[in-house]
């Protein structure tokens, strides 16, 4: 090989190891460049996107039940939705109702075998965990329903000769 040959291998050489190194960078200058452009938003994104914001916890809770019942849009699962406090003026509002409940067996009453295939209807238990269930009372059959929910719960088991709680 002759001295030609071996600098144009290491011109080569160096010049992907130029390349490689720009693409290395390339991530890192588009990310600036994101960084330094500003986004605009429309005027009527910024009213709704405000409005949201200074919305109270109950005032946010019934626009999630309104947007679930009327358009079948729910929030993602396994997430916590953050709020900011309340907005100013919103200090005298009434005491929190309670939107989440427990539907609490207390006693299964003269129908306990009524009462075990509800609870294995309601709850997709198997016939000796609803038995142990059951047997076990007072003992809660479903948590953390809505209101709407947890009372037909209750009425499915009360109809089936249960004694039931929601808490």
């Amino acid at each position: 090989m002759s001295k030609e040959e071996t600098n144009e291998k290491a011109k080569d050489k160096g010049k992907k190891a130029e390349a490689k190194e720009e693409v290395k960078k390339e991530p890192e200058k588009k990310a600036a460049a994101k960084a330094e452009e500003k986004k605009e938003w429309s005027k009527e994104i910024k009213e709704i996107g405000d409005k949201i914001v200074s919305l109270t916890l109950m005032k946010a809770k019934e626009l999630a039940d309104y947007l679930k019942d009327e358009h079948g849009i729910e929030p993602a699962s396994g997430g916590t939705v953050m709020m900011a406090g309340p907005a100013a003026g919103a200090e005298g509002e009434a005491e929190v109702e309670k939107s989440s409940f427990n539907v609490i067996l207390k006693e299964f009453g003269d129908r306990k075998i009524q009462v075990i295939k509800e609870v294995r209807a309601l709850t997709g238990l198997g016939l000796k965990e609803a038995k142990g269930l059951v047997d076990a009372v007072p003992k809660p059959v479903k948590e953390g329903l809505s209101k709407e929910e947890a009372e037909s719960v209750k009425q499915q088991l009360e109809a089936a000769g249960a004694v039931v709680e929601l808490a």
